[in-house]
């Protein structure tokens, strides 16, 4: 029986269970069972006995019989390290770094920049409106932020209908400040904008809520931080 897998933020769910197979299968073998992977998507696990299967930043573990799926973290007990995290960060390096950055809303660091996030945002978010407040501030610490947009609420929302205002207004930093403080935005159309691109990207880099900021390791740092907390954390990762 071929398994159904449902994509789901950091997580896999299947709808049936794997076939009785005792002997050790090949990754094409295992990837038949799985509807929407491909032998590329499974690599050995740092486990014994363990394929590792990874799809955008979904990762799960199945046995080298086909049989059984785990999910969850994997650690190593030397390293200390979140194995199963790495696998993620690295996953989401690759899917962020094939964004144009002419694709995004960038705010540059003053000078040379020590750092730099991409930021999925949401204009009506409370935390976002509160981060973006003092982008000045994180710029002036030698912080680049870029911006992707994911409206939590949806397209054909008053949320999703600003992200498209503001990438079709003619200077797009200032529309997505106005838009952040609360002010209007001109209602101007220029066709497609990339706000689809960047919520389905949202979805499959594991995005759960806003804001969501990621570091140039693929390391999900999490919501909201101040400007001075967000640079020790960006110098602590760096390091």
């Amino acid at each position: 029986m071929k398994t159904t897998w449902i994509m789901l933020p950091l997580a896999f769910a299947v709808s049936a269970a794997f076939g009785d197979e005792a002997a050790t299968l090949t990754k094409e073998e295992i990837a038949s069972k799985l509807n929407g992977v491909t032998a590329n998507d499974i690599t050995d696990s740092p486990i014994p006995g363990l394929y590792q299967v990874s799809v955008g930043s979904n990762v799960a573990y199945v046995t080298a019989d086909g049989r059984y799926l785990i999910q969850g973290e994997v650690y190593d007990l030397e390293s200390l390290e979140n194995v199963t995290e790495a696998t993620r960060a690295a996953a989401r390096v690759e899917m962020l770094g094939a964004v144009d950055p002419a694709e995004m809303i960038v705010f540059r660091a003053d000078g040379e920049p020590k750092h730099v996030v991409t930021i999925f945002t949401d204009i009506d978010c409370g935390y976002c409106r509160q981060f973006h407040r003092d982008i000045d501030r994180v710029n002036a610490l030698g912080i680049e932020v870029r911006y992707l947009f994911y409206p939590r609420t949806g397209p054909d929302t008053e949320s999703w209908a600003k992200a498209d205002k503001v990438w079709c207004a003619d200077d797009r930093n200032a529309a997505l400040t106005r838009a952040k403080l609360g002010g209007s935005i001109p209602d101007k159309k220029c066709g497609e904008t990339p706000v689809a691109e960047h919520y389905e990207l949202g979805r499959r880099v594991g995005v759960r809520g806003t804001p969501a900021m990621f570091a140039e390791n693929g390391e999900l740092i999490g919501g909201y931080l101040p400007p001075d907390q967000l640079l020790k954390t960006l110098d602590a990762i760096a390091n």
